[in-house]
């Protein structure tokens, strides 16, 4: 009995912990849509979804005005500085690894060479692109790996935003565009186009997306939200889990095939 008692004062002091902990919390989310962006004055996407289901599911408050949605620059550089905050949508790197928790990963997406299919571009070399016609978007991690992997940053036509990209690509105004690969999928399904008309034609880089903790925030919140996303991805009696729930509500039954 005596135990029994310890055991419920220790469970209330740990859930008081996390509530407080949930309650205070600030959420840093860097600007990439579908997994952090602003609709209709309010944040939401992907992984903030996936986030605010982990709190109802762990009875916990999910603030929505503590979500400060900006550049990654600006959000990752105030996160690792800001005592008990969380960062959302974080490629691990091993440069990073010491400086935050992990909790994933939340997807895996790849930093591509996306055109379209009539086209039958074939690559198995990233300066198989000469002589065609190639948008990135400025500054992006997709055009970075691109650079990285040997690619001639001279050679593109680079663009300020996403969409500009997307159209030039949608008209044929070039031949492939350099981007990532779900948020690529995103923009079809959004704007209505048929994302099977689109291929990989060449995967520079594979990453996968996490939510991270302040490094000195309680290991134990850490393995909660962990334990809290692997439970998202539990299929129900239908065979459909709450993870893939959320990720339909954003690619419906659209997908984007690696060219053969």
């Amino acid at each position: 009995m005596k135990n029994l008692l310890v055991f419920k004062i220790v469970f209330c002091l740990v859930f008081l912990e996390t509530f407080i902990f949930a309650q205070e919390l600030p959420i840093f989310a860097g600007k990439n849509a579908p997994f952090n962006f602003r609709h209709r004055g309010e944040v939401t996407g992907i992984t903030v979804d996936i986030l605010a289901q982990i709190f109802k599911d762990n009875n916990l408050p999910f603030a929505q005005e503590k979500i400060v949605l900006d550049t990654w620059s600006s959000v990752f550089s105030q996160a690792i500085v800001t005592p008990n905050s969380v960062l959302i949508t974080v490629t691990r790197l091993p440069e990073r690894e010491e400086m935050l928790q992990w909790v994933g990963p939340i997807t895996d997406v790849k930093l591509a060479i996306i055109a379209k299919k009539r086209l039958n571009i074939k690559m198995t070399d990233i300066k198989d692109l000469k002589g065609n016609r190639i948008v990135s978007v400025k500054n992006t991690a997709a055009e970075r790996a691109f650079v990285k992997a040997g690619g001639d940053l001279n050679a593109l036509d680079r663009v300020s935003t996403p969409k500009q990209a997307y159209k030039m690509l949608e008209y044929d105004r070039v031949q492939a565009i350099i981007a990532t690969d779900l948020p690529f999928l995103y923009e079809m399904v959004k704007e209505g186009l048929d994302a099977n008309e689109y291929e990989v034609v060449y995967v520079i880089k594979k990453a996968s997306y996490y939510i991270c903790l302040h490094k000195d925030i309680d290991p134990k919140i850490t393995k909660m939200l962990q334990k809290g996303l692997d439970d998202l991805k539990i299929p129900d009696s239908l065979g459909m889990s709450p993870y893939q729930k959320i990720m339909y509500k954003y690619f419906k039954d659209a997908s984007l095939s690696e060219a053969k």
